[in-house]
This record gives structure tokens, C-alpha cells and sequence, in this order.
């Protein structure tokens, strides 16, 4: 859109009104200050003003300005006014990658298919108030829910409430030992309801800043914290537990060293002894270059929901949920959508038993007081006990019917992969492919200086968003592996054009095979 045009909007946008002592001021410090205040009209009426008085003067806070839009939800309006800058790469240096992020997310969200089953409701007043409430749990009978409330900026606390006919009872404080230090993280109780798991800052019991704890049940409260030892705990930060139904995983995150991204999810299985082994980072399929984090696993033992702030999203952290094929695959995660998920941090979520109820912690425009728990029902696609309807089994027989074949490489130009293959609906590729990424990877080495794109491309079945969400993680499951064996992160670009670029129709099942396909492009 034009700059000219954009005046003429933003000249009827002014006529809605502004005081004349509002004029008086200078429009862009109204406009920060009204950002601030999270008074959104307003910033918008008070930027529009700036741009017509100076739109020079102004550019420096356009890309601020259009944040707006995706703030309130208007991706679009963001895109169509973003998207000419764009493609005429015209905007200052200082405004491009802030452009570009700005442009992802909204490019994301305006495909993103709208789900009218979601729902998001206020807990109220026996759950939440005027301090932050936030880290909600239910156990897996649906009958006892903790969650985090910080009554000032030292000190958080555990409260609990029980689920009954008539809603939530009045959430009170927990007793026992696990208050006694200021700093906690959340908390996830076993099946039987006998053991409790939470994360806490002891500064004279623990490796780290934070560590996990466990607390069993007595005939006179909780019993004293243990710590999960070094297996679980490291030097770091590590937090938020969730403990499996059959009480064989521990799942929690940490930013302990040599992961995927600053704070990555871990697992840590049983022994037979009944000891916990030493924690795994989850792989790829889960942790990406951003943070992951607040990993809950439901009562099916299968949905794992997390946050995450490096796959494909409406902003800043949003929820996911990735389902468990067995214990080293898991299918790629999938958004759980507008409203859930908005241009904000959304940080943690636990799923009811059913599937469909979820509880969250957001500040949205009812809340009582920043952060507040909500009640959530999730979109179909992203409920709990879905199960996908192809075996393992039945995908180890395709891999064996594959033979392995190495690629020539040729410079400048797209060649599509002819073994690099996916397990259904995941981001793991097949043993088969190996051949050819060991074929890149030498290429690489051999020309030091050349550099590689990847491209991950779906067909269009299913839901527009979830395809680019595939075709990026497969991409960068892809450049994972050159950069595990030995090539800089720097000289790899993994994109995911989703089903945008078909090669050929999707009405057969021909084509939509050779539209699903991981491509590269080797460049000087």
C-alpha cells in the first residue's frame, strides 16, 4: 500500500478525535505512552497523527506501530501494510529484521485456519485476584488443582482448589514444607496423588539455581523435600516437572549447555530399581534454536503440550502439543491456535483428563490482575487421546522397501532429495536417508566456502498452518543433522514453504507425493 494512501487512512482514523491539549503534545511520546498503558486505540489514533505531521520522523516506530494489529489479532492489517516494504526492501537497516519477524508471524497467522470450538474462560474469583496467578495443574483424576500465585515480586506460593460439581472450591495455601522458600516453580502430582513434584530455590540443598523436588505424602503432611539428584539436576536452571501417569517419565526443561536453544525439554526415564537414570534432551523433534519450556504430559501418556518460543507461532511463546510415537519419536507440534496462543507470551497450560478442558495462565482483558488462570477448550485437532492410525510397525516395513541411494551435486540449482523420507506427520526422517545427507555433508566440507539452503514443501491435505509447520521442521530436522556433523549453523538456511510451491496437482495421489519433499540449493 502506498505511502499516500496510508495518510489518507490515517488522516480518517485522526477525525475520530483527539483533545486539543493531546495535539499539543508530541504525538509519538502519546503513542508510546498509550502503548505502555496497553491502550491500543489510542497508540494507533496518536501514530497516525505522527506519520501525517512526519512520516520521516515517524518510520522509526512503524514497525512498533503495526505490532498493534497483531497485538489485537488483525494479523492481516499488519501484513497487507507490511508486505509492500517488504518485497521493495526499502525500509531502514535498523527496522529489517524486526520487519522480517514482524512479517513471519504475521504471514503464519493470516493462513492459519480459525478454529470457532476454541473457548476461553475467567476461572474467577476462588482462583484468581489482584496478585498473579499462573504454572495451573490438575491432577489426572480432575479433582485437586495447584497453581502459582506471587503475592509480591519476591515471594511465590502454592494454592489449591478442588474441582467439585459446582466449579473450583476457594483456593487456599498449601501447607506443610513446600512454601518455605521464596522462590518456586510449578508442580505435578503423580497418579496415586501421593507424590509431588516441583521445582523450588534451595539455595543450601540444591546444584543449581533451581532444582526438582519430590515430597511424599504422610499421615502428617508432606514429607521433607528430596532432591532428584544429579541425574535430574545440574549446575543450571531446571524447572517445571511433569511426571507421566505411569510414573516412569519425568519430563522438565533446563538451560543447561550443549542443547538446541536456550532452555530445552528433558526426560528422564525409571530404572528397574526405580532410581532415575540420566536425563535426555528430547531431540530435535521438540527443542528448537528458541526456548522450550512448561512441559505437561496428560493422562494418555501420549500428548506432551509445552511452550515454545522457535516453532512457527502467533508471537512471542505459544502452546503446542506433540504426540508420542514411542519413546524416541514424536509427530512434529502443532499450534493450539488464536485466541489460545496470541501475540504475547503464553507460558503454560494442563489438560483436563477429558482432552478437551485446559487451564492457562494469560493476561487478557478480564483479569483481575496481570496473569490469571483460564479455563481453555481446545480445538479438535490439538485434544488429548487423539492416536495416529499408522503403526510403527507398518512404517519400518516401508523404510526396508527403500534402497539408499547417494546425489550428485550440482551448484545453483534446487535438487529435491530421492531418499530423504519422513515418518507420517513427524519430523524424523527414515535410516534410508542417510546416504544422501552424508553425501551433503562431504560436499560441504570438501567446499568450504559454499553455502546450502534447504527447503522443506508439503502437499495440501490438512490444515494450511500445520503444513508449515511440517515442512519447517523437517527442514531444520535436515540442517540439524549437517550441523551435528560438522558444518557451521552459519552456512545452512532451512525454510518451510508449507504446501505454497506445488510441482505438481494435488488431485492425485501421485502428485501430492511429489509435492510432499525436502529440496537444497548449494550457492557461492
Amino acid at each position: 500500500m502506498p505511502i499516500r494512501k496510508l495518510q489518507i487512512v490515517f488522516f480518517c482514523f485522526l477525525l475520530l478525535g483527539i483533545s486539543k491539549s493531546a495535539m499539543a503534545q508530541d504525538p509519538i511520546e502519546l503513542f508510546q505512552q498509550s502503548l505502555d498503558n496497553k491502550q491500543y486505540n489510542k497508540a494507533q489514533n496518536y501514530f497516525e497523527q505522527a506519520w501525517i505531521l512526519d512520516s520521516n520522523a515517524a518510520k522509526p516506530f512503524l514497525i512498533k506501530y503495526l505490532t498493534l494489529f497483531a497485538i489485537k489479532g488483525e494479523y492481516e492489517k499488519a501484513y497487507t501494510v507490511l508486505q509492500p516494504y517488504i518485497i521493495a526492501d526499502n525500509l531502514p537497516d535498523y527496522l529489517k529484521d524486526k520487519a522480517s519477524a514482524l512479517y513471519t508471524i504475521c504471514s503464519f497467522a493470516k493462513r492459519y485456519q480459525l478454529q470457532n470450538e476454541i473457548s476461553i474462560t475467567n476461572l474467577g474469583d476462588n482462583i484468581n485476584s489482584s496478585a498473579a496467578e499462573y504454572f495451573p495443574t490438575i491432577d489426572f483424576q480432575d479433582s485437586l488443582f495447584i497453581f502459582m500465585r506471587r503475592s509480591d515480586w519476591k515471594r511465590e506460593d502454592f494454592y489449591t482448589s478442588t474441582l467439585g460439581p459446582n466449579g473450583f472450591t476457594k483456593a487456599v495455601l498449601m501447607e506443610d514444607t513446600l512454601n518455605v522458600p521464596d522462590k518456586k516453580g510449578s508442580a505435578s502430582l503423580s497418579k496415586d496423588m501421593q507424590t509431588l513434584y516441583f521445582a523450588a530455590d534451595y539455595p543450601e540443598q540444591g546444584f543449581g539455581r533451581y532444582d526438582i523436588y519430590s515430597v511424599r505424602k504422610t499421615n502428617t503432611g508432606w514429607s521433607a523435600p528430596k532432591n532428584l539428584g544429579r541425574n535430574i539436576n545440574t549446575d543450571f536452571w531446571d524447572s517445571a516437572p511433569s511426571i507421566s501417569p505411569d510414573g516412569k517419565a519425568l519430563y522438565f526443561c533446563s538451560n543447561r549447555p550443549y542443547g538446541y536453544g536456550g532452555i530445552d525439554i528433558y526426560v528422564s526415564y525409571k530404572n528397574e530399581s526405580g532410581g532415575w537414570q540420566e536425563a535426555e534432551n528430547m531431540g530435535p523433534q521438540i527443542n528448537t534454536a528458541g526456548d522450550e519450556q512448561t512441559p505437561f504430559m496428560h493422562a494418555d501418556n501420549t500428548s506432551l503440550y509445552f511452550s515454545s518460543t522457535g516453532w512457527p507461532g502467533f508471537g512471542g511463546a505459544d502452546l503446542f502439543v506433540s504426540r508420542k510415537m514411542n519413546d524416541s519419536t514424536w509427530t512434529t507440534p502443532i499450534n493450539l491456535g488464536y485466541p489460545i496462543n496470541t501475540y504475547d507470551n503464553e507460558g503454560s497450560i494442563s489438560v483436563a483428563h477429558n482432552g478437551v478442558a485446559a487451564y492457562m495462565a494469560s493476561d487478557r482483558a478480564d483479569s483481575r490482575g496481570g496473569l490469571d488462570i483460564y479455563k481453555v477448550e481446545l480445538a479438535i485437532n490439538t485434544r488429548a487421546n487423539q492416536k495416529d492410525t499408522t503403526t510403527i510397525a507398518s512404517k519400518k516395513v516401508a523404510q526396508k522397501q527403500i534402497a539408499p541411494t547417494e546425489i550428485v551435486i550440482v551448484p545453483n540449482k534446487v535438487q529435491v532429495f530421492k531418499q530423504v523420507l519422513f515418518i507420517v506427520n513427524t519430523a524424523t526422517f527414515i535410516d534410508a536417508a542417510i546416504p544422501e545427507l552424508i553425501s551433503l555433508v562431504q560436499y560441504l566440507k570438501d567446499n568450504n566456502k559454499a553455502m546450502v539452503t534447504i527447503e522443506g514443501h508439503t502437499d495440501n491435505s490438512g490444515v494450511v498452518a500445520q503444513n508449515l509447520l511440517l515442512s519447517q521442521a523437517r527442514a531444520a530436522a535436515i540442517q540439524q543433522y549437517l550441523i551435528n556433523n560438522g558444518i557451521a549453523a552459519k552456512r545452512i538456511t532451512a525454510i518451510g514453504y508449507g504446501d505454497s510451491i506445488p510441482v505438481a496437482s494435488n488431485k492425485t495421489a501421485e502428485g501430492r507425493a511429489a509435492n510432499r519433499r525436502t529440496s537444497f540449493k548449494i550457492s557461492f
